[in-house]
């Protein structure tokens, strides 16, 4: 009796050509897709002419003619956006787009990672770099609000420190001893005031 066995999907490579087999037998590859090898999106995406796949899984209801990779974990087709192969059920694949950072938005949300940041306006929404980004009232960092934070002086410093005119933050944490006017960054973690030295967002003390 031919015994069968179940294996994760892989992708093998002949010709200029990619096959996704996921039944084998002790005889023979059960081949269930056959595309050219444009068929591979990146980041972990690929699709043949029936099916998308994420890290050799099937994607579920994603249409294979329109789907495209954009960076950063997503990727849309004409009906619907997914992140890693997730679907983004509130989000609209007619305006959806990646901005790098890991953070994606539509006319109506923004996300990062997947997942749909609250209280930030689309429309004045506005990516700093190193994980900031604000919106005409407020400022987050890594998606989640920094409440101490004044956006309409918030300014990236660098190495994960930023400041507004009354505050120093270092990755999204206010550094209640810092003095926002005279704070400076130096390299490689270090930063320093008129009264104290940093390294990675805690005071050097003697």
């Amino acid at each position: 009796m031919k015994q069968l066995f179940t294996l994760l999907p892989l992708y093998l490579f002949f010709n200029n050509a990619i096959a996704i087999e996921t039944e084998v037998s002790t005889n023979f590859f059960h081949i269930v897709s056959y595309t050219q090898k444009n068929g591979i999106l990146g980041g972990g995406y690929a699709k043949d002419n029936w099916r998308v796949y994420y890290r050799g899984k099937v994607v579920k209801d994603a249409s294979a003619s329109s789907f495209k990779y954009l960076g950063g974990g997503y990727a849309k087709d004409n009906w619907r956006v997914y992140y890693r192969g997730m679907l983004l059920e509130n989000a609209s694949a007619s305006s959806f787009q990646y901005t790098k950072d890991g953070y994606g938005k539509d006319s109506w949300r923004i996300y990062r990672r997947g997942r749909e940041v609250d209280d930030i306006s689309p429309s004045t929404y506005t990516k700093l770099g190193g994980g900031y980004t604000k919106d005409a009232w407020s400022v987050f960092y890594d998606g989640k609000k920094i409440k101490e934070a004044s956006a309409s002086s918030f300014k990236i410093l660098g190495g994960g420190y930023a400041k507004d005119n009354w505050t120093v933050f270092y990755r999204g944490i206010p550094l209640k001893d810092a003095t926002a006017s005279s704070f400076t960054v130096m390299k490689d973690g270090y930063a320093k005031d008129n009264w104290n030295t940093y390294y990675r967002g805690s005071v050097i003390k003697d």
